[in-house]
């Protein structure tokens, strides 16, 4: 998994937000199996049926169109297979505190600067993005978190989904500040979406690069 380069910006008091195995990380590198990586997909399973039935129509136009089909699905599959491996590079910049962020989509509604933070167990979300994005807290729980500038009332809520660059991660778990805090803009990108990829932190050269856990 990722480096841990820095003390986190969010701690925990309040155990109970933290149930639902928020904590959990990914410690497997491997969930598959080499035969199931190697499988066909049934995209190209799908194409090779189109050709084989092509090719008995004896068409010449339907068995070009055929082979580019499969040709363009079989590219299209192979590029995705070596982003996976590499990773999705997603660019930090630096905030006012110089702490870095990076872009995120959230719910598929809004956009926001969410400051990486390895130290926190969960993305955590200021109270005035939250109220952009429209979410209802009537019925979260109630807790209490402390970053660094002090203890803060807390709502514990489950996003729809987080998306950096082309990696998305759906029902992670976050948190809502119930009160203003002028240090914390968006939020904090924390492990509850980090932990769902294989992730390197390069403060160096300020980037995240993402990997597929599966």
């Amino acid at each position: 998994m990722g480096d841990r380069p820095e003390r986190g910006l969010l701690r925990f008091r309040n155990a109970q937000l933290l149930r639902g195995g928020v904590l959990l990380l990914v410690v497997g590198l491997f969930l598959c199996s080499r035969s199931m990586a190697n499988e066909e997909s049934d995209i190209i399973k799908s194409d090779r049926q189109a050709l084989a039935q092509a090719e008995a129509s004896g068409v010449f136009s339907k068995i070009l169109e055929a082979k580019e089909q499969l040709s363009d699905d079989t590219n299209m599959e192979e590029e995705q297979k070596r982003r996976d491996i590499e990773g999705i590079v997603i660019p930090l910049s630096p905030d006012a505190q110089g702490h870095l962020a990076a872009e995120a989509f959230i719910n598929g509604k809004i956009h926001a600067s969410l400051v990486v933070d390895t130290g926190s167990p969960v993305i955590l979300l200021s109270r005035p993005f939250a109220r952009q994005l429209g979410l209802d807290l009537s019925r979260s729980q109630i807790g209490y978190v402390e970053v660094l500038n002090g203890k803060y009332k807390a709502a514990a809520v489950s996003l729809d989904s987080v998306k950096l660059g082309d990696m998305q991660a759906r029902d992670v778990p976050a948190v809502v500040l119930l009160e203003d805090n002028k240090e914390i803009r968006d939020g904090l990108l924390g492990m509850s979406f980090l932990s769902k990829f294989h992730f390197t932190l390069d403060l160096a050269s300020r980037k995240l690069i993402l990997r597929k856990a599966e």
